[in-house]
């Protein structure tokens, strides 16, 4: 809601249109190159908590919301899996240069979710 029509009108110019079928790893605990938006469906995150052999699940995703812009930002390895739960989930995604490119200004906006994320370390 903060970016204006004209940064709208660019953003969507670069986004990408991915598609994954239920139970699909999105992403992976692996070096991060993209960030998603999701356009339809839904998805969890997981991660395997306090040496635990079994993943569990940290965090749900529904249509407008984003993931995969810690890795980003901070430069890390990614925090959590992503995997669909519904029959198909369709996303935007972002290229690394793409998204520092287009997105660099808003990195306060986009860390807020940060704490979130901090929770499970």
């Amino acid at each position: 809601s903060t970016i204006d029509p004209y940064e709208r009108s660019k953003l969507g110019d670069v986004l990408n249109s991915e598609v994954f079928s239920k139970d699909e790893f999105v992403l992976k605990s692996e070096a991060g190159d993209k960030f998603y938006i999701i356009a339809d469906g839904t998805a969890i995150a997981t991660k395997r908590l306090d040496g635990a052999t079994e993943a569990t699940q940290v965090f749900e995703y529904a249509k407008g919301q984003y993931f995969g812009e810690r890795a980003l930002l901070t430069n890390e390895m990614r925090a959590a899996n992503i995997v669909v739960t519904s029959d198909k989930l369709e996303c935007l995604s972002l290229q690394r240069e793409t998204f520092t490119r287009m997105l660099g200004p808003l990195d306060d906006l986009l860390k807020r979710n940060m704490e979130i994320y901090n929770k499970f370390k």
